[in-house]
């Protein structure tokens, strides 16, 4: 697993969260693994630079973060795209890498 974030990214999920402090970058960090690896574990591999994967980071960044009170609503968006990713046979191993 990939465990490096590039800054760039941080900056861009800190909007996205709309978290403006320093210390909200570790957490972020944290988050986007989390994510990569619970894709991983459903058999999703990729990176940020495709958009639906960055968009499924995004919706577990909202979901994970403490966001507002539409974590949930978060939360069911991420899982509902993970599974259309995993079923759409375009993030196999293979082509992840």
């Amino acid at each position: 697993m990939n465990r490096e974030v590039n800054e760039d990214l941080i900056q861009k999920l800190k909007a996205r969260v709309r978290a403006m402090s320093k210390a909200a970058e570790d957490e972020i960090k944290d988050l986007v693994l989390s994510c990569r690896k619970e894709l991983e574990l459903v058999g999703i591999y990729g990176d940020e630079s495709d958009p639906t994967y960055y968009q499924a980071v995004v919706l577990y960044c909202k979901g994970n973060y403490g966001y507002d009170e539409d974590t949930d609503r978060f939360r069911t968006a991420f899982g509902a795209l993970r599974d259309a990713m995993s079923l759409s046979g375009d993030y196999g191993k293979e082509k992840g890498e």
